[in-house]
């Protein structure tokens, strides 16, 4: 079992975890938001430029975002380590991520695992 504290993020505490998502020798460590609601992981697409991917070559899923509004997603099969957790996931690249934040999703990840938000403790609790 994992915990993991919450994070400070625009003046909120958040689950926030460190994530490293690797594509052959190149390697990126970031910070993603768990997000139950999302059945994707989202990050950023000027990621897959740094993980020597091109973009657009991803399979190509139109996505709804939380304000009701689509934006284009295309999907490769990576290895993340998310803390401890070495996972290997269909994860998404998008020009149009307006969260500010990179998602970690239900698919491959969140799904296949006991993950415990504890808000009162501000901590994220993650069974492996």
């Amino acid at each position: 079992m994992m915990r993991i504290p919450y994070v400070s993020w625009r003046g909120h505490h958040s689950p926030l975890v460190e994530v490293q998502i690797m594509n052959q020798d190149r390697r990126i460590r970031t910070l993603a938001y768990l997000d139950t609601g999302a059945t994707y992981s989202v990050f950023h697409g000027d990621f897959a430029e740094e993980l020597g991917l091109d973009m657009y070559s991803g399979e190509r899923r139109d996505i709804t975002v939380g304000d009701g509004g689509m934006i284009p997603l295309y999907l490769f099969k990576l290895k993340l380590i998310i803390e401890q957790i070495k996972i290997n996931a269909l994860v998404g690249f998008s020009d149009r991520l307006g969260t500010g934040i990179n998602i970690i999703g239900r698919r491959d990840i969140l799904d296949n695992y006991v993950v415990c938000f504890d808000g009162k403790n501000r901590e994220v609790i993650w069974h492996i």
